[in-house]
């Protein structure tokens, strides 16, 4: 695939920017307290999936964090991408995996430097992660997909746009579409996923708290 024809997203054209602009607003540093509040409980060696990560937000929070874990970060847009490399680069960062993906297809991850594709087996994940892609994308298709990837008790984390004001005016801007609590929720249940809880972001969170909200699950274990 070359480079022009590469998949690209309406964000890319801001890749150089986009981390910094997150910074300065305030935005990052919000997401980051919210997820300081959130019980990940991974162990040495656990594996996560940061679907459509952007710049690496989450991502590199979390490889910070958790340093003994692996994430796979994973976007459609290589510009993205290679902004989140030159970021893992300048903080020093060696467990974040980077991977050019289509969410619609989410168990297909193309391996960033050698374009080598990796096909996620089933039951492979200990976490996935999403934040602000699912408003680009047919959840119903998609969730159940991600869920596929996660092993029994793997942890589901949807930090999604919320349907308010704030919501509405970036999906005019960005062209998406905000999903409302209670259809997130049906389709975690309907994808065999269950302590399904809403997670809302507090003034502390400011100013991501006037945009996002989150929902955690669990993966079904078989009996």
């Amino acid at each position: 695939m070359s480079q022009n024809s590469a998949p690209r997203s309406q964000y890319g054209s801001l890749a150089n920017v986009y981390d910094a602009f997150l910074t300065l607003t305030g935005f990052k540093r919000g997401v980051e307290n919210f997820l300081e509040r959130v019980d990940f409980s991974f162990s040495k060696g656990s594996k996560v999936l940061d679907a459509g990560a952007g710049t690496g937000l989450v991502a590199l929070y979390l490889a910070k964090r958790f340093p003994d874990i692996e994430i796979y970060a994973s976007d459609i847009d290589r510009r993205m991408l290679r902004e989140m490399a030159l970021l893992t680069q300048e903080e020093g960062i060696d467990n974040v995996r980077l991977f050019q993906n289509d969410l619609n297809t989410p168990e297909i991850l193309d391996d960033f430097y050698t374009k080598q594709a990796f096909n996620v087996p089933p039951d492979f994940f200990d976490a996935v992660i999403t934040s602000g892609a699912l408003e680009h994308v047919p959840v119903e298709v998609v969730i159940p997909r991600l869920a596929s990837l996660l092993r029994p008790g793997g942890m589901f984390l949807n930090l999604g746009v919320r349907r308010n004001p704030a919501g509405a005016v970036l999906a005019m801007v960005y062209k998406f579409k905000p999903h409302s609590l209670d259809e997130i929720r049906r389709i975690c249940r309907d994808s065999g996923l269950s302590d399904i809880r809403t997670l809302r972001l507090t003034a502390d969170d400011f100013p991501a708290n006037l945009s996002r909200v989150a929902v955690i699950a669990r993966k079904n274990v078989s009996r």
